[in-house]
């Protein structure tokens, strides 16, 4: 498949949200009709090569996401990565249709589809898309927009195509040794991630911790909330490097005192992480680092 293809895909967004925006016979409301116009505006710019047309579309601070993690981010990168695109994709034309439209606020739609593009060849691809759309004035723009699987069926949730790329740690998982264990799961309609850790300490009753990892959409990234059966508790931010997502924690334990660490959660294959725990201080002390393999119990 030509990788190029998946990034682009989401250009055809608007177009997708036609069919659904009318609810089946419905009279459309004001901002069903906007999305329409812009639905044709982006479309002209799309096979005309029309680079500002295309860029007219999105938000000043946009990012799209491919299928592979990698994450383009602003309105000059976005440029320079249509720019490229357009030119290798000359003389290809471009249709899909939507999966679901959400509206969250009046001022918010979720929109998954499937694109099919012609190439000049004639070759045809698909590739599946979920984007979010912002209303800035009296236009919709694309706020993030992000490539998925052909095999997802539904976008539940506003949040959930940014936590997708950490669906592979759903499941239960532990040691060796018997000294650690996680249950991963989602929350209802997929809007968190909710991990349950328990650490077997020797003459201690176990360490129990909870966190929910879940999408910050001021900030822009995952983020993540611990706490545990001390008293203490937590916050981390959580960053995409290739097969690791490294994240910068930092919490208050139940004496009052601090602590903070760098955790790094590194897909392995379908069945096996590695944990590390690195750069651990408490009140400003060094602590000795970790590093923990994890296996699957259950299936994903």
């Amino acid at each position: 498949m030509r990788k190029y293809l998946i990034c682009f895909g989401f250009l055809v967004t608007i177009l997708l949200v036609m069919p659904a925006l009318s609810g089946q016979g419905q009279p459309a409301t004001n901002g069903e009709q906007a999305l329409r116009k812009a639905a044709a505006g982006i479309i002209d710019a799309l096979n005309k090569g029309d680079l500002d047309g295309v860029m007219a579309f999105w938000t000043p601070d946009a990012d799209l996401v491919d299928e592979s993690g990698k994450t383009i981010r602003g309105h000059d990168a976005l440029a320079a990565h249509f720019k490229t695109r357009l030119r290798e994709l000359k003389g290809s034309r471009f249709a899909g249709k939507v999966q679901s439209v959400k509206l969250v606020r009046p001022q918010v739609a979720l929109v998954d589809g499937e694109v099919q593009t012609t190439l000049a060849d004639g070759e045809r691809e698909s590739n599946r898309y979920v984007a979010v759309w912002v209303k800035s004035g009296d236009k919709w723009l694309i706020s993030s927009a992000r490539d998925l699987p052909a095999e997802v069926e539904e976008v539940p949730s506003l949040t959930y195509p940014q936590l997708r790329p950490l669906e592979w740690m759903v499941g239960d998982w532990a040691d060796e040794a018997g000294t650690m264990q996680i249950e991963c799961k989602w929350a209802p309609n997929k809007s968190f991630l909710l991990m349950e850790y328990e650490v077997k300490r020797k003459g201690a009753d176990p360490l129990l911790v909870t966190q929910r990892v879940g999408w910050d959409p001021v900030n822009r990234r995952v983020r993540s909330w611990v706490f545990d059966s001390t008293g203490g508790f937590g916050e981390g931010y959580w960053e995409h490097q290739g097969h690791k997502w490294v994240v910068g924690a930092s919490g208050i334990l139940a004496d009052g005192g601090t602590g903070e660490s760098t955790n790094i959660y590194e897909y392995k294959d379908d069945r096996t992480i590695l944990y590390r725990s690195v750069d651990r201080e408490v009140d400003g002390q060094p602590v000795a680092d970790v590093e923990v393999k994890l296996v699957r119990k259950t299936a994903k």
